[in-house]
C-alpha cells in the first residue's frame, strides 16, 4: 500500500541529499535565506503593526495561494509528467489512478509540510518580538488555502500537458470562483468540488505522461550548415530559445517591467499606494524602482537562461563528450548566444525613460549593462560546474540572492558618491571596465570548471 508515495518520496530525499552533498555552499545559503526571508516578513509585519499601516490579508492570501499553486503545478510536472523512474508504476497491474493519486499525496504533504516550516518560523520571530499570536482562523483559511492551492496546481498540470486542454475550464472556473468568495466555508466548498473533479481526472492520466508536442522538422534542403564550431554553438542555443519563445518572453518581460516600474517610480505615491503604505514608498527613489525592476529582468536574461544552456544538455551531454570540441570553445559559443537576449532586454530603458522623461539615463544604461554581466559572471562557472545534472530550482534561487547582493553594493556605492555627472561617469566605465576584466576570467575559470571527460574510479 502507497508503494509510489513511499518511493516518490524516497527518491526526493535522496536527489536532496545527493544535491545537498555536491553543493552544500548554495544549499546552505538557501537555507540562510528562506530564514532571512520569514525573519524579515516578522520584522516588517511588526512594522506595520507599531505604525498601524493597513495590510489586506487577502493580497497575502492570493499572493501564497497562487505561489504554492505554482509550485505544485512544477512539482507534479517533475515527479510525473517527466518522470522516468514512474514508468514502471504505471507498468505494474495496479490502476493507473492509484499511483498518480499517490504522487499528489506526496507532493499534498511535502506542500503542507513547507508552509508549516515556513509558518513556524515567521510565529516564532514574531513570538520573540513581543507580538501575541491570537490569529487561529486566518491560520486555518490560510492552511486550507495551501491544501486547495496542491489540488488545483497538480490538477492543472494534469491537463495543461495533454491535448484535450479544454479540461482545464472548470479549474479556471473554481478559481474564478475563489477570487470573488474566499472566505473560510467558500474555500472549504471549492476544496471539496476540486477534489471531486481531481478524482474524475485520474481517469485520463496517460494523457499527458511524456506528452511532448513535436513541431513538424524542415527539409533536409532548408538547413543551415555551419562550419565554424564556434557559431554552430551559437546558432544551437539561439535555435533552442527561438523554439521554445524565449525572446519574445525576453521583449515581452523587459516592455512591461519597464512600463510597470516607471509607472510606479512616476505616480506610484499618487495612484497607486494606498495612505497608509506612503510611510515606506516616500523614501523610494527613482533608483530604487530602476533597481528592482533590472534585478527581476537580470534574474531572467542573465542568470536563468545561462543557467539553462548548461542544465539542458542534461540528454545531450554524452554526445558532446564524443565530440573533437574543446571546453573553451563550448563555453565561448555559449557566451556570444547572450547576446541577443541583452538585446531584447533593452527595451526596458525606453519604456522606463518614457515615464521618468529621461531622467538618470545614464544611470539606467550603466546599471543594465552591470547587472547583466553580473549575472553572467557567476551563472557561467556554476553552470559548467552542474552541467548535465537535473535542472535544480534551488540553483536558481542561491544565484538571485548572489546577484542581489551583489547589485545592492553596486547601488549602495552609487548613492554614496558626489552627485556630480562627470564623476559618475567616471564610475560607470571604469566599473564596465572591472566587469569585462571579470567576465574574462569567468570564461576562463568556466572553461577549467566544465569536464567533458569521465572520471575512472580504480
Amino acid at each position: 500500500m502507497l508503494e509510489t508515495y513511499n518511493v516518490t518520496l524516497t527518491n526526493a530525499y535522496r536527489d536532496l541529499k545527493k544535491n545537498f552533498e555536491n553543493a552544500p555552499v548554495l544549499y546552505f545559503l538557501f537555507c540562510i535565506m528562506i530564514i532571512f526571508s520569514m525573519v524579515i516578513l516578522a520584522m516588517l509585519t511588526l512594522f506595520f503593526i507599531k505604525n498601524q499601516v493597513k495590510v489586506d490579508l487577502n493580497d497575502v492570501f492570493f499572493f501564497i495561494f497562487f505561489l504554492f499553486m505554482m509550485k505544485s503545478s512544477y512539482d507534479f510536472h517533475r515527479y510525473f509528467i517527466k518522470s522516468q523512474s514512474v514508468t514502471y508504476g504505471l507498468s505494474a497491474p495496479i490502476h493507473h489512478g492509484k499511483t498518480v493519486f499517490e504522487i499528489i499525496l506526496m507532493i499534498f504533504w511535502v506542500q503542507l509540510g513547507i508552509w508549516v516550516l515556513f509558518f513556524s518560523i515567521y510565529s516564532i520571530s514574531l513570538y520573540g518580538a513581543g507580538v501575541g499570536l491570537e490569529y487561529p482562523f486566518e491560520y486555518i483559511q490560510f492552511t486550507t488555502g495551501i491544501m486547495l492551492a496542491t489540488v488545483l496546481g497538480t490538477t492543472i498540470a494534469l491537463h495543461f500537458f495533454s491535448k484535450k486542454k479544454y479540461r482545464l475550464a472548470p479549474l479556471f472556473i473554481l478559481i474564478g470562483c475563489l477570487w470573488i468568495l474566499h472566505d473560510i466555508v467558500s474555500i472549504i466548498v471549492i476544496l471539496l468540488f476540486s477534489v471531486i473533479y481531481l478524482f474524475y481526472s485520474l481517469n485520463h492520466t496517460l494523457d499527458s505522461y511524456q506528452y511532448v508536442h513535436r513541431k513538424q522538422r524542415k527539409e533536409e534542403k532548408l538547413q543551415v550548415w555551419i562550419q565554424s564550431i564556434k557559431k554552430t554553438i551559437f546558432f544551437k542555443e539561439t535555435i533552442i530559445l527561438w523554439r521554445d519563445k524565449i525572446f519574445f518572453s525576453i521583449l515581452f518581460s523587459s516592455i512591461t517591467i519597464g512600463a510597470v516600474s516607471g509607472y510606479l517610480a512616476a505616480f506610484g505615491d499618487n495612484s497607486i499606494f494606498p495612505e497608509s503604505l506612503k510611510v515606506l514608498t516616500e523614501r523610494l527613489t527613482l533608483t530604487s524602482y530602476a533597481f528592482v525592476g533590472i534585478y527581476v529582468l537580470t534574474v531572467f536574461t542573465s542568470v536563468f537562461i545561462p543557467l539553462s544552456f548548461f542544465l539542458n544538455e542534461e540528454n545531450t551531454l554524452w554526445l558532446l563528450r564524443n565530440l573533437p570540441v574543446k571546453e573553451n570553445t563550448i563555453i565561448e559559443g555559449k557566451a556570444f548566444a547572450l547576446v541577443i537576449p541583452f538585446i531584447c532586454s533593452i527595451p526596458f530603458i525606453a519604456y522606463f525613460s518614457a515615464f521618468t522623461k529621461g531622467e538618470s539615463i545614464d544611470f539606467l544604461i550603466w546599471f543594465l549593462i552591470f547587472s547583466f554581466l553580473a549575472g553572467v559572471i557567476i551563472s557561467f562557472p556554476l553552470g559548467a560546474k552542474y552541467v548535465g545534472k537535473k535542472s535544480d530550482i534551488l540553483l536558481l534561487y542561491c544565484v538571485s540572492l548572489l546577484i542581489f547582493i551583489i547589485l545592492g553594493i553596486a547601488i549602495s556605492i552609487y548613492n554614496i558618491l558626489k552627485p556630480s555627472f562627470l564623476f559618475h561617469v567616471s564610475f560607470y566605465i571604469i566599473s564596465i571596465i572591472f566587469e569585462f576584466f571579470l567576465f574574462i576570467i569567468s570564461i576562463r575559470l568556466s572553461s577549467n570548471i566544465l569536464s567533458l571527460k569521465y572520471k575512472h574510479h580504480i
